[in-house]
């Protein structure tokens, strides 16, 4: 379960890295400007702009001054809210899903004709020196745990868009995320329709199922035990937004960044809670059988996210103007099948 909410691994970069850095640094001041409104160089559609501006980040701020071309995003999920804005990366980092980084719910706006981004492996630490040699004019990872030494490495290379510094590493809502992307890009106006545009699909859908006003619901996931995912966790955030209530369980930890990590016999506790929400619910068969045993598996008041549903199973942890609708279609009708609390309301399948 490590993609579903651990960070990469982080590591320093080797001296001869670094010389390799060096090397491609000399290098980016001389890449050509053309094609700054064409969406496979990466630039603005519309020649649009709300520039210049200055942003504050974990690591201090950074002035953004011009609609950009080439942009790379060391983040996991960011290359979405460019897609959704016609800009097309030309590189990115793979996190887990479709291996060219762009998912099933992008692929339809992406701007036709558009080439492929270049995929980047940040498992051993952001890899500076390749994104160097992408000659990009932005560099965006707020979804990172960047770190300060990498930060100082990118921010030589192209302005920086870094996380926030006001949540743990993970954890910025995806509104500001994608606000500071809309901003980082000359596109503060464009962006900010696609955000309220999917805050009222949210309202519509609490609306429509005032059942989930108030209960309580916890993300699991069977992990040396059980880990109960916090609710400052972006994906428990979705759940606060259609009115279920994340922050009263006892299962959770308030001073973990990410949540919990309870023993295997501890899951009987998901008993007290309204709706369970697994990831992966039978990884671990000391964890589901204990489940198995409760009052409320047997009443159906959960929903398990599993490699089985594909796309759907992917896009729950992408949290951004693109892949939030798609999920919203699929996620809305399992939370209501579950909080009814009658054993023979069998969740929908998800659309694949």
């Amino acid at each position: 379960m490590l993609h579903t909410f651990r960070p990469a691994g982080r590591g320093l970069l080797s001296t001869v890295g670094a010389l390799a850095l060096a090397a491609a640094l000399a290098g980016c001041g001389s890449e050509s400007t053309e094609g700054a409104d064409d969406p496979e160089a990466g630039g603005a559609p519309d020649g649009s702009s709300s520039l210049p501006v200055t942003i504050e980040h974990k690591y201090g701020e950074t002035e953004f001054t011009e609609v950009p071309e080439r942009v790379v995003v060391v983040g996991l999920q960011e290359q979405d809210t460019l897609i959704d804005l016609g800009i097309v990366p030309v590189g990115v980092t793979y996190w887990f899903g479709d291996e060219d980084g762009i998912n099933p719910w992008a692929e339809d706006a992406l701007p036709e004709g558009a080439e492929m981004p270049e995929v980047l492996d940040s498992t051993n630490g952001i890899p500076v020196e390749k994104v160097a040699a992408l000659a990009p004019d932005l560099i965006i990872g707020e979804y990172t745990a960047m770190t300060e030494d990498e930060y100082e490495l990118l921010s030589q290379i192209a302005p920086t868009l870094a996380q926030s510094g006001e949540y743990a590493d993970y954890s910025m809502p995806w509104q500001e995320m994608a606000l500071k992307i809309g901003q980082a890009v000359g596109q503060e106006d464009e962006v900010t329709e696609r955000i309220d545009a999917v805050e009222a699909q949210f309202e519509q859908y609490a609306a429509d199922n005032p059942d989930f006003e108030g209960k309580t619901t916890a993300l699991v996931t069977p992990y040396e035990g059980l880990f109960v995912y916090g609710p400052d966790d972006p994906r428990a955030r979705l759940l606060e937004a259609l009115g279920f209530d994340t922050r009263t369980s006892a299962l959770f930890d308030e001073q973990s960044d990410f949540g919990s990590s309870l023993s295997a016999e501890n899951t009987g506790d998901l008993d007290d809670i309204d709706v369970t929400v697994w990831y992966d619910r039978e990884a671990e068969a000391d964890v589901a059988k204990v489940y198995e045993g409760t009052t409320a598996f047997e009443e159906g008041r959960w929903v398990d996210i599993s490699d089985a549903d594909g796309a759907y199973y992917v896009a729950h942890s992408f949290t951004n103007t693109l892949a939030l609708p798609y999920v919203l279609e699929r996620y809305v009708p399992q939370l209501a099948a579950a909080v009814d609390g009658d054993p023979g309301t069998v969740p929908p399948t998800p659309a694949p």
